[in-house]
This record gives structure tokens, sequence and C-alpha cells, in this order.
């Protein structure tokens, strides 16, 4: 696994990138809506300034990267921990805002019985945008939980919540080509789509505003258990990678990184980690887990 000041580089790039694709998809978006007279694609740019707010939120809070060495402990030093806890708070306030945007343009394009836009830069635009948005948004899912932060994994589900937007819009277009009644479903799906937006955005606000509980660790399931953080930070301060906790399947991944048992009829004993130095010595240093 690579080391805290890897990821929390990694974290930066992968933000920087966002920034600078959802920055050009989100003026493309707009100066073809508003040249096609199009809301959906108008709305499609403003929900990638949301993404851009959400990704420079990242890199305001990693940008003072720790140096090797400094791996992520349980508690995170209070500078850091400042800002972990307003990062949160602001995507958290970013999902709420683009659950709003998401109603309130659903609600008024059905009012108006606005049809899905059929034009092929619509198609065109939605479709690309699909597969560069999935790309930028699997290290995000990983750097969330490999980081334990609650901002990343905001920007995680802040990223997940306009693809997922975005192929409603493209669905939507491709559904009317065929079922002109079916002029209706994209805003449909939308407006639940957006309850859930919210529901997220929520969330974070509430582990934002739980101050004396709050660890700067991911909400949710994201977040590993205290005793296994502990774990991978002592094996890194030791160089070590791998661990078996119950010492009979080193050789399969799933056994290394989980938090229990999964050889089948084992009992779970005293934790190993497994270290690689040069020359390739490995090195097996006991940790009790109990």
């Amino acid at each position: 696994m690579p080391s805290y000041h890897k990821l929390q580089q990694y974290a930066i790039a992968i933000s920087i990138v966002s920034v600078i694709y959802n920055g050009a998809e989100g003026g493309v978006s707009i100066g073809l809506g508003a040249e096609a007279g199009s809301r959906s694609l108008i709305f499609f740019g403003i929900q990638s300034a949301v993404e851009v707010l959400s990704a420079i939120l990242v890199l305001w809070r990693f940008r003072k990267v720790a140096k090797p060495g400094e791996e992520r402990r349980i508690v995170l030093l209070p500078d850091h921990l400042k800002f972990e806890k307003w990062g949160t708070f602001g995507i958290g306030a970013l999902l709420v805002i683009l659950s709003i945007s998401t109603e309130a343009t659903s609600i008024t394009t059905l009012i108006h019985r606005d049809v899905p836009n059929l034009s092929n830069s619509s198609l065109i635009v939605s479709a690309t945008a699909l597969v560069f948005m999935i790309l930028i948004w699997l290290p995000k899912r990983y750097l969330a939980k490999a980081l334990n932060s609650s901002v990343m994994q905001g920007e995680a589900t802040c990223s997940l919540s306009c693809i997922q937007l975005t192929l409603v819009l493209f669905a939507g277009s491709l559904l009317f080509k065929v079922w002109k009644g079916g002029w209706w479903v994209d805003s449909a799906t939308a407006i639940v789509l957006g309850l859930f937006f919210a529901w997220e955005g929520v969330k974070m606000i509430r582990w934002w505003s739980g101050s004396s509980e709050f660890t700067g660790g991911c909400c949710g399931g994201c977040h590993d258990s205290p005793s296994v953080i502990a774990v991978r930070a002592e094996a890194a301060e030791l160089g070590q990678v791998y661990r078996d906790v119950c010492s009979c399947c080193l050789g399969k991944e799933g056994c290394r990184s989980a938090d229990e048992c999964k050889c089948s009829g084992a009992k779970p004993e005293s934790g190993k980690v497994l270290s690689v130095s040069p020359p390739a010595v490995l090195l097996f240093y006991e940790l009790d887990l109990m």
C-alpha cells in the first residue's frame, strides 16, 4: 500500500484533474445549452461547477502534504483536523445545493412539459462526460478509504452524484427517441436522485457538527475500525505492508487486507505483517490484535 504521503499527493493530483476537466465540461455545456435553449445542458454545466468547488475543497484540505514518515494517526493533528472538519462541512453543503438545484430544475421541467434535448450536442456531451467522470471517480473512491478522510469521501460522493445525473440525462434522451411518451422519465428520476443527494449532504453536515465525535475519518461505513488504523500506522512506520490475521493465506489479497480471518476452518490468532525490504528479505513481525 502506498505511504500516507503518496496517497495525499494522489488526492491532490486527481483533484487538479477534476477541477480542469469539470471546468471545461461546465463551460462547454452552458455554452451549448444557451445556444440550443436547453435547460438540461445548462443544468449539466451548473452541476459541473459544484464538482469543481468540491475538488477545490480537497485541494485546500491537503495543501500541506505530510512529510514521509508522518503517517495518519487515529487522531489528526489539530490543524489538519480543522481543515478536515470545515472541508467536510463545505462538501456536505455543496451536496445539499446540488439537491436543491436538481429538484428545482426537474420540477420546472415537469411543469412546463419540456422534452429531453435530442440534439447531437446533448448526447455527445453526456456520453463523453460519463466515461471521463467514471475514470476520475474511481481513484477518489479508493483514496477516501485509504486516507480515511471524510473530505475525500464527500468528494467521491459528489462525483458519483454527478455521474448519476449525467446517466439520467443521457438515458432520458435515448428513451425519448424511441418513446415520445417518456418525456417525463428523466425529470422524475432526477427528483428521486435529488432526495438522495440531500440525504448524503445532511449526513456529512451531521458528522461535521458532532464536534466531540468528529475524528476526520470517513463518516458512515467507509472508515476502518480504530484497531485496524492503529495496525496500519504501526506497520507503515516499520516499512511493513501486509498482514494476515489468521496466519494461513498470505498469498490471497482478501486475507492480507481483511479485518477478520477469511480462511475456512482457521482460528484467528495474532496478526502478522509482512515486510519486504531490500534485497527482497521477508520479515515477519508479530502484532497482537487482541
